[in-house]
């Protein structure tokens, strides 16, 4: 299960609390380079992490206060581990994560990655309680030579969700990834290039088990609408999604007196297919998506100011394909191509800018504070019939958090409370289906809901022997409406080598 290189700390106890305190530290968002690209290794700021881990979460949101597809409750239990360590002129870096979650009253969605599916999921008018396991594997390496920098980071994520009530769905998820990447050094400047691919596939087979029960299986299509032709009452069905994923992009960063900026833009796109058991391949769905963010610290007050601004537009298509029935005999029928065309398209835009005033030096006591926002316009739209869906708003934050070192105990701490304001929005639809009173106009009502959101976190970090720490943390948060409410809480456990 451990991918990772075990490289434990030969410094004293008070340098593991510090490395441990560095790595989770809210500041290292700000400079994320190394999550792209597996040779950026100047981001890192220690030398030497290993963790070994286990969290249990859980959530529950009024009627309404929820997407359909997303359900109304979730529970995880989560098993980690992770490491980096840098030796010279090279690097190792690994991870291992096993989960088992539950997800309760999940509705019209027989599908796991439903927003990378969406809109062409298989759903039925029952729903229940999806349970999942799955398990990631990767790891990476990187060389310094001179002034250039190679990487490689690769990893495998598999996992089965079920349900235990008819029908029942049981859905195989498997994900290979791949991801390079160059980094040069002159002078105070980093300039990075990375790509990535990844292979997707997920087969979906529903079964009926009670015997002499069929249920209607509901090929959707978006809006309330949905394949009449090829939704069928039955006691089983099966369907496969594949997909590949590529990106790339590059990266610069600029370093002098005190000073850092940065810079980063990525270019991501993705095509999925879905593969019916008679061989007809009805639907096509292609994610295109650009990222551009901008980052700079620097001295101020006795601390550091960190700055970040972020814009990303996601366009997602859906091609579909009609086809004929064509009669080989009285008892056989095949599907001839008939026509092809795109008729889903959704356009998200997402822009955001953070500011942070929080102390580096984690050898020292500090309050560090924090200020987000952003601003979302998601328009979707079916081309046969006509219909469309506009939503537009804005969400903004503040944070304040202490850090609190002492001989072999680290204590941390922070609240968060904000606020997300829908600016304008409008749905043009006139299905009139049990998926539209269901599903369509419940989730534009909840996500046309202003609502308040708080949150708060507790740790503390603390001496097991010379080179080990425990490391434990608990947090809940509460999003409230006028008359609902949803809530989650998360409690962690972790031992820092």
């Amino acid at each position: 299960m451990f991918l990772a290189p075990v490289a434990l700390l030969a410094g004293n106890a008070d340098s593991l609390l510090i490395n441990v305190s560095t790595w989770n530290a809210p500041w290292r968002s700000y400079a994320d380079y190394f999550n792209y690209n597996p040779s950026a290794t100047f981001e890192v700021p220690v030398n030497d992490y290993l963790e070994l881990g286990t969290s249990y979460s859980a959530s529950k949101a009024d009627k309404g206060f929820h997407l359909a597809q997303d359900g109304d409750g979730y529970s995880a239990f989560q098993l980690h581990t992770e490491s980096f360590s840098r030796k010279g002129k090279q690097s190792f870096f690994g991870e291992a994560k096993y989960i088992s979650d539950q997800t309760t009253n999940v509705q019209w969605r027989d599908v796991e990655d439903g927003s990378l599916l969406s809109p062409y999921l298989i759903a039925d008018s029952i729903g229940g309680t999806y349970n999942r396991e799955a398990y990631t594997m990767g790891g990476g390496t990187s060389i310094r030579l001179r002034n250039w920098e190679y990487g490689i980071r690769a990893t495998y994520e598999g996992g089965v969700s079920y349900r235990r009530v008819d029908p029942r769905p049981s859905n195989t998820v498997s994900r290979i990834s791949v991801n390079p990447g160059i980094t040069y050094r002159k002078g105070n400047n980093e300039y990075g290039w990375f790509g990535s691919y990844e292979r997707y596939r997920q087969n979906v087979d529903i079964d009926v088990e009670r015997d002499g029960r069929k249920i209607y299986f509901y090929l959707l299509q978006g809006f309330g609408t949905y394949n009449k032709q090829f939704s069928e009452l039955e006691e089983t069905y099966t369907r496969i999604y594949k997909g590949n994923l590529y990106s790339t992009g590059i990266h610069l960063n600029h370093q002098a007196n005190g000073r850092s900026t940065g810079a980063l833009v990525t270019l991501k796109k993705a095509v999925f297919e879905a593969s019916e058991s008679d061989r007809r391949r009805p639907y096509t769905i292609t994610h295109n998506e650009i990222g551009t963010s901008l980052s700079h610290e620097q001295a101020c007050l006795g601390q550091t100011l960190f700055l970040k601004g972020q814009y990303a537009f996601h366009q997602t298509i859906g091609n579909e394909t009609q086809y004929m029935p064509v009669s080989i005999n009285t008892n056989y029928i095949v599907w001839k191509f008939a026509t092809q065309s795109d008729r889903y398209q959704s356009r998200n835009q997402v822009a955001g800018f953070s500011a942070m005033l929080a102390n580096k030096d984690c050898s020292t006591f500090s309050v560090w504070e924090q200020l987000e926002g952003n601003w979302q316009d998601n328009r979707q739209y079916y081309y046969t019939p006509d219909y469309h869906q506009y939503l537009q708003d804005v969400c903004g934050s503040g944070s304040v958090g202490f850090h609190c070192p002492m001989n072999s105990t680290t204590l941390e701490g922070s609240i968060r409370g904000g606020y997300r304001k829908v600016l304008s929005s409008s749905l043009v639809q006139d299905e009139n289906n049990v998926i539209t009173e269901r599903v369509v106009l419940p989730d534009f009502a909840f996500m046309t809901t202003d609502y308040a959101f708080y949150q708060v976190n507790l740790g503390i970090c603390f001496r097991l022997s010379r080179k080990l720490l425990g490391n434990f943390s608990v947090g809940g948060g509460l999003k409230a409406a006028t008359e609902q409410q949803a809530y989650f809480g998360q409690t962690a456990f972790a031992l820092n080598f």
